[in-house]
């Protein structure tokens, strides 16, 4: 359930490109968009009569969640210290991918730093 409330709070802060957010938050906000995206190109490959409704579907969903999906990916690279313009290296083929799913897969920066206080201790306070 976690999941899915912070896969929705990820749309709740689709403008927010200025704060961090931590790895664990990060992952299971993306896991649910990374199964959606799946399921949508596995249907454009499976079901051929349908593919242009997939198709569709998939650069609708898309298109919707760009901003959320570019918010997250910026305050992930908050969290490790990286500027969120460096978010644009997804858009070299396939080295781009592997680097950010490398630098979002790292730990936080330890320390409060520009872009807001350090993640795991806000997440220990709360407990």
């Amino acid at each position: 359930m976690k999941m899915l409330k912070d896969y929705l709070a990820a749309f709740d802060r689709d403008r927010d490109f200025r704060s961090r957010t931590g790895r664990n938050e990060f992952r299971r906000a993306a896991l649910p968009d990374f199964i959606i995206l799946v399921a949508v190109i596995a249907g454009y490959f499976l079901f051929k009569d349908f593919d242009l409704v997939f198709l569709c579907e998939g650069i609708l969903y898309i298109a919707v969640t760009f901003t959320s999906r570019l918010a997250l990916w910026t305050r992930r690279l908050h969290d490790t210290g990286l500027k969120g313009t460096f978010a644009f290296i997804f858009f070299v083929p396939v080295i781009g991918i592997l680097v950010l799913w490398f630098i979002f897969m790292s730990d936080s920066e330890p320390k409060d730093n520009k872009y807001g206080k350090y993640v795991k201790e806000l997440q220990k306070k709360k407990k």
